[in-house]
């Protein structure tokens, strides 16, 4: 309290120094004027009173003329800060009365209305103050009411009109992109882009909050400096923008013409802010020029930056226009995973786990519109108000086979296309088939369309936005794109009676429209070396014509930064790695060129699958095929002469975790050639094999891969491996009870069922074998009474037919004739039971009667 008193007298002293100073000082010489003085006299007694505006009043109706006019001068002045000297105090109570201090709030009140009477805010502050003091206690709802009426209230209304400023601003920007970002240009790259919209987000947040901040607190008075920083900012940001620019868009592919909008926008804010520095113009006038151009500056490089997003929203509808959740649902997942179809599993000849995604497209950037009518017009004004939304692709299902794509960029039309799966080379939809396939074939054709949609928008995507053709292998036509992901996926390529000549044709075709399209390149060069019968496979040739594509299409000097080319190059390395490893095992085994190549293949993949790569996909899919390629090493090393040393840290593939059927299929291929290997137990190792192989070949078609396998040729001989992948025996020497004494029977010249009866027809030439095969005398009585078994009938001198027939028990005539007499119906069915079971169909299976007649004589 005596603080205030003491700042009341000092006020006074000033009033009273203030009055007295000036008469004391006017010249002597003045002329007096009696009645100016008796005016001010009064003015000044008022004034000491309290009611300013009569004593203003009074200073004013002096003559500007009269030759004493200071004490009206000097009266006017003191009218003002004593004024101004009450609003002080009635701020300082307001302060006292949120701390509690109620009786210095009061006091300042008071003095505020004594200095001036007319001062509407003390007085309704005294009332204030005696409201307060006539409550007993403060509560909590008298405390939560001064708290809401002197904070929460004006904050929200200061956040209320921020936040309405910023959605207005950013919505202009919205509007802005439209003309400063032209459908064709190419987006900037990603530091630029990230720089030129902090600095307009900035300078947006900044024109929208600083506006009422200004209002309310007054931070800071519009004075001449000020005006010359804004002037400063503004050049610095301008002059900035437009160098980075233009050092940008100078080069190829860019065009300066695309951004000339945005430039001559720039400029014209440059030679705004250097006229606020010359033009005659009052401060407030300059600093209000100043606001509105810094918002303005902001608006353009938040319009620029936000409308060369990689955001894309998309619609899919049908013909009468009604929107289609599902396709629409399904066009999102083809754009976010194009091209991502996985290889065939166990096609280890022709590629490899890891797959090549076509699309960069993170699912943050895509959306869809909502299926609703309301909500879909909704999203759409919402769309066109909203900056960084800036693609939108609207697919329409016109029939069964014809499809069209209208895409736009910031509500600005890019692109459209019209196209009709016959256009693509693809099947009709059959007439006249039943309802359930006429279905799916509907189905099918739906879904080939929209993935023809999704090649279509992706490939324009990526003529702006340059870091999605990283992923696109060289792609440059969309229908190129189409028909590769159309052949390499199963449930899009169609129902054909050959759908191995249908793949390779789409391939074919995707190749002619873009022959840069390196992935279908090589997904060409795999089908059609699929379609190659297994007798006429040439492993080392095919080998070759990998690698030289491999070097002449560039691939092999793509660098490691370039991490879309990645996922390709570790297939066409594990493809090159495994064909000519084949091609050295069935082929080339004594020239040793191919496993030269096959070691040089089996380093870069390991390479490739070892380096540290930045994208998380990336990353797992190296990761998942390390195992493959580690494996792919220790073939080589085994089929090179050296078996993998314990102490040099190699675990053998048993011993680790149990391993997926893939792997565990090339760890047989290594147990093969580590069987071959001195100081191996090659009945173990073998055995091993098999036992791999029961767990990775599940279905027929890995059987039958299994069976023409060149890495498997140490099992050809083995009864349990033929069982397995139902391989019948092509000799007759493979029989399994022949296959330990193949070699020394075909170099003693016995090498059919003939040869064998011929050469044991006496008692002394079945010593003689028996002595040479190292085997006692019983066992050469088999091996004769199971040829003469092959000389029944022609049908059974087949080694398949012979094998089912020692398999089920009968193993010589004599006992195949007490079969067929005994219970032949019994016999055929023992016989095709084993048949199906080792999927073999030897020609006596079906008819057996002739043979079952000439076994009965």
């Amino acid at each position: 309290m005596w603080r205030h008193v003491a700042q009341a007298t000092a006020a006074g002293s000033i009033i009273v120094l203030a009055i007295v100073a000036p008469a004391g000082a006017v010249s002597p010489s003045a002329p007096f004027d009696a009645e100016a003085e008796k005016i001010c006299a009064t003015a000044k007694a008022h004034r000491e009173a309290g009611t300013l505006d009569r004593a203003k009043a009074l200073y004013t109706k002096v003559a500007a003329g009269d030759g004493e006019k200071n004490c009206a001068v000097e009266g006017l002045k003191r009218v003002a800060e004593q004024r101004q000297l009450a609003a002080r105090w009635v701020t300082e109570g307001q302060q006292l009365i949120r701390t509690g201090d109620l009786d210095g709030a009061l006091f300042n009140f008071r003095s505020a209305l004594e200095k001036d009477r007319g001062n509407a805010k003390a007085a309704a502050g005294i009332a204030r103050v005696a409201r307060l003091k006539e409550l007993p206690h403060p509560t909590a709802s008298s405390n939560w009411d001064r708290f809401y009426d002197d904070w929460v209230k004006p904050l929200g209304r200061l956040l209320l009109f921020i936040v309405i400023a910023l959605g207005a601003l950013y919505a202009l920007a919205g509007l802005a992109s439209r003309a400063l970002v032209r459908v064709k240009a190419v987006a900037w790259p990603t530091p630029l882009k990230w720089t030129v919209g902090g600095v307009g987000s900035f300078l947006i947040f900044g024109a929208g909050a600083m506006l009422p901040i200004f209002a309310m607190f007054e931070p800071f008075t519009t004075g001449g400096p000020l005006i010359g920083c804004a002037a400063a900012v503004i050049v610095v940001i301008a002059l900035g923008a437009v160098v980075l620019v233009l050092w940008t868009i100078s080069k190829p592919p860019y065009d300066w013409r695309h951004w000339l909008g945005l430039l001559i926008s720039l400029a014209a804010a440059v030679a705004v802010a250097c006229a606020l520095l010359v033009l005659p113009l009052g401060h407030e006038t300059r600093l209000m020029v100043a606001y509105i151009v810094l918002a303005f500056v902001g608006v353009l490089l938040t319009g620029a930056a936000l409308g060369q997003n990689l955001r894309l929203q998309v619609e899919v509808q049908k013909a009468d226009g009604a929107v289609s959740a599902a396709a629409t649902d399904y066009l999102l997942a083809r754009m976010k995973g194009l091209g991502t179809e996985s290889p065939k599993a166990l096609d280890r000849a022709t590629s490899a786990l890891t797959t090549t995604p076509l699309s960069k497209i993170t699912s943050e950037e895509l959306s869809a519109l909502p299926a609703g009518k309301v909500v879909g017009a909704l999203s759409r004004l919402f769309f066109v108000l909203r900056p960084d939304l800036t693609w939108r692709a609207r697919v329409t299902l016109v029939d069964d086979d014809r499809v069209s794509i209208s895409l736009s960029r910031n509500g600005r039309h890019a692109q459209s296309v019209v196209f009709s799966r016959p256009d693509l080379g693809l099947a009709a939809i059959p007439a006249g088939a039943e309802e359930a396939e006429s279905t799916a074939g509907r189905d099918r054709a739906s879904a080939q369309m929209l993935t023809g949609a999704a090649a279509f928008i992706l490939l324009h995507l990526s003529k702006a936005h340059l870091e999605l053709q990283d992923d696109l292998c060289g792609a440059r036509h969309w229908k190129s794109v189409a028909l590769q992901v159309i052949a390499r996926s199963k449930s899009l390529i169609d129902e054909v009676d050959d759908q191995a000549a249908e793949r390779v044709g789409l391939l074919s075709r995707a190749m002619d429209q873009d022959p840069d399209f390196l992935l279908a390149r090589f997904e060409y060069m795999w089908a059609a070396y699929k379609r190659i019968p297994p007798e006429e496979t040439d492993h080392a040739a095919f080998a070759a014509a990998l690698d030289q594509q491999y070097v002449s299409s560039g691939l092999a000097e793509k660098g490691d930064a370039a991490e879309g080319w990645a996922p390709l190059r570790i297939r066409v390395m594990y493809s090159s790695a495994t064909q000519w490893l084949n091609g050295y095992v069935a082929e080339d085994k004594k020239k040793g060129i191919a496993l030269q190549e096959a070691a040089r293949s089996v380093v870069e993949l390991n390479r490739l699958c070892t380096f540290p790569w930045k994208r998380e996909q990336l990353t797992e899919q190296a990761k998942q095929m390390l195992p493959f390629a580690e494996n792919l090493k220790y073939c080589v090393e085994a089929l090179c002469g050296r078996a993998p040393q314990a102490d040099a840290g190699w675990l053998h593939p048993h011993e680790e975790a149990p391993p997926s059927p893939r792997l565990t299929y090339d760890h047989a291929c290594l147990d093969c050639f580590l069987a071959d290997l001195p100081g191996q137990d090659r009945e173990l190792r073998l055995g091993e094999a098999v036992e791999d192989l029961r767990f990775a070949v599940a279905t027929d078609d890995d059987k039958s891969s299994a069976a023409t396998d060149p890495c498997f040729s140490a099992l050809r001989a083995d009864d349990r491996f033929r069982r397995l992948v139902g391989t019948p025996p092509g000799h007759f020497l493979d029989l399994s009870v022949l296959a330990s004494h193949k070699e020394p029977l075909t170099k003693a010249g016995i090498t059919s069922a003939f040869d064998l009866v011929r050469r044991t027809r006496s008692t002394a030439q079945r010593d003689h074998l028996a002595a040479y095969l190292k085997v006692s005398r019983v066992v050469v009585d088999q091996l004769r009474d199971m040829a003469m078994l092959a000389q029944v009938h022609r049908d059974l001198s087949e080694p398949g037919m012979l094998h089912l027939l020692i398999a089920v028990g009968v193993a010589s005539p004599a006992a195949l004739r007490e079969e067929a007499r005994r219970n032949p119906k019994q016999l055929v069915k023992r016989i095709r039971s084993q048949a199906s079971e080792e999927r073999l169909k030897p020609r006596g299976v079906r008819p057996p009667w002739l043979w079952l007649i000439a076994a009965r004589r």
